[in-house]
């Protein structure tokens, strides 16, 4: 999938090569990081729901307790009962 990005550029493998060796050239003529700066985006979570300063939104799915999950798991044991018990009939 990231590689269509390249074939939409019309990037090969020597053209990839040559690109990385340029990279590391100029990495070599100044080594130093220059640390870039903070967008001072925060973060606001509500149960799923996480909202950011910059107006994004995700849903990020929260754990089950074991509790939670064993009643999930009882339900669909007594909704198959059921309909067992609605087939028998």
């Amino acid at each position: 999938a990231h590689f269509s990005k390249f074939i939409e550029n019309d990037i090969d493998a020597e053209k990839l090569e040559e690109m990385y060796s340029e990279a590391h050239e100029k990495i070599r003529e100044d080594p130093d990081h220059e640390a870039k700066e903070k967008k001072g985006i925060t973060h606001q979570r509500a149960e799923e729901k996480i909202t950011s300063s910059d107006g994004t939104e995700h849903v990020r799915f929260t754990k089950l307790t074991l509790e939670q999950r064993r009643a999930k798991v009882q339900a669909k044991i007594e909704a198959a009962q059921a309909k067992l018990m609605e087939a028998d009939d």
